[in-house]
């Protein structure tokens, strides 16, 4: 099992990205406002775009960080479903993740 220490720092980590990722998906909610002309409007609805699949992105990030954090609470982090340990190297590489690697 995981050591009480390891654990409460894969929390802070996670609260860390948390914050930081909370910050990013707010900031890239905007449609931007480049000008007028046929080219700046096309240009404003591919970086939209791109804006809206990063956002997208950021909001499952965020999904799978609360969830880590709810098995912290819960005891249940580190392992997978199956009750197999989740390696450390692993949780180091992604605190979030809920699966082991072969």
């Amino acid at each position: 099992m995981h050591t009480q220490d390891f654990i409460q720092e894969m929390k802070e980590r996670l609260m860390e990205e948390r914050r930081t990722l909370s910050g990013e998906a707010v900031e890239s909610s905007a449609f931007p406002d480049y000008g007028r002309s046929e080219e700046e409007n096309a240009t404003e609805v591919a970086d939209y775009e791109a804006l809206k699949a990063t956002n997208s992105a950021v909001t499952e990030r965020i999904t799978e960080i609360d969830a880590a954090l709810e098995r912290i609470k819960k005891q249940t982090y580190g392992v997978t479903e199956d009750g197999a340990e989740i390696p450390e190297g692993r949780l180091r590489a992604n605190p979030a993740a809920t699966t082991v690697i072969s």
